[in-house]
């Protein structure tokens, strides 16, 4: 396989194998989601036992009153790990880095110069005033398991005290953990246990068997007055051409540029 500078689009198919390099580790993602969206990202070829982490995110997008031109989101593969290497250097990835941003620039360019009110960031926080939001705003990523786009329906609401306390586990409906669904959010209050209830979730392991795809979106149920984007940065490990002797997933970090965070 060779990555090459593409004109980006909604949907992406992860490759099982990177040429001579073999099968590939981890994927490097980056996907920027227009809020008003409806379909949001696709990523194609999930595998059972993948975990998908979203590692950045940046931007803001408002959930009332203002509306925007209707664009799609983008995702494309930024690098991979084959063989117990990163395939590309920086100067072969600076072709892809180049096509996102000119993707990502036309999305902001539809932005209008004004939001709306009820103003999220992807953690479904409202900056103005701290709160976290039940309802509406920020992204979903809907595993596998969810088979296809999850919106904000009552079945899906967060609960409890996520005002106050952040789009933590333990406030997701039973619904949404029944398909292994995921509200990002970097909250941790116990550090000991990665897994506990009382912290936010900022990855899932795809437990579908056979092959399945990733929809991210804004969540919400009515998108026709939203306005604003979210860029997300997203690894990908499979676990199943893990060797536990090589472990380059920040390394793969460490050489992309931060540019759209």
């Amino acid at each position: 396989m060779v990555l090459e500078a593409v004109t980006f689009n909604p949907t992406v198919t992860l490759p099982d194998e990177a040429g001579d390099q073999g099968p590939i580790q981890y994927y490097l993602v980056w996907a920027s989601i227009p809020a008003n969206d409806d379909k949001g990202i696709v990523i194609d070829n999930v595998l059972e036992g993948d975990e998908i982490e979203v590692y950045n995110t940046a931007g803001i997008a408002s959930f009332d009153k203002v509306s925007m031109e209707p664009i799609k989101g983008i995702v494309g593969i930024i690098n991979v790990v084959a063989g117990g290497a990163i395939v590309l250097a920086e100067p072969e990835m600076a072709p892809l880095v180049a096509g996102f941003t000119a993707g990502v620039e036309a999305i902001i360019d539809a932005v209008p110069d004004e939001l709306g009110t009820a103003r999220r960031t992807a953690y479904g926080l409202d900056p103005g005033t701290g709160d976290y939001a039940k309802n509406e705003g920020g992204l979903i990523v809907c595993m596998p398991e969810s088979s296809g786009a999850i919106y904000a329906t009552d079945d899906y609401h967060l609960t409890g005290d996520t005002k106050n306390e952040g789009r933590l586990y333990k406030y997701y409906s039973d619904d949404t953990k029944n398909v292994n669904a995921f509200f990002p959010c970097p909250i941790v209050n116990d550090s000991n246990d990665p897994t506990s209830p009382n912290n936010g979730r900022m990855s899932a392991t795809s437990g579908k068997p056979g092959r399945g795809a990733i929809n991210i979106l804004a969540f919400d149920e009515r998108f026709d007055d939203n306005a604003g984007y979210y860029n997300v940065g997203i690894i990908i490990t499979r676990h199943s051409n893990i060797d536990q002797d090589v472990q380059l997933k920040e390394q793969l970090l460490e050489a992309v540029p931060n540019s759209i965070f």
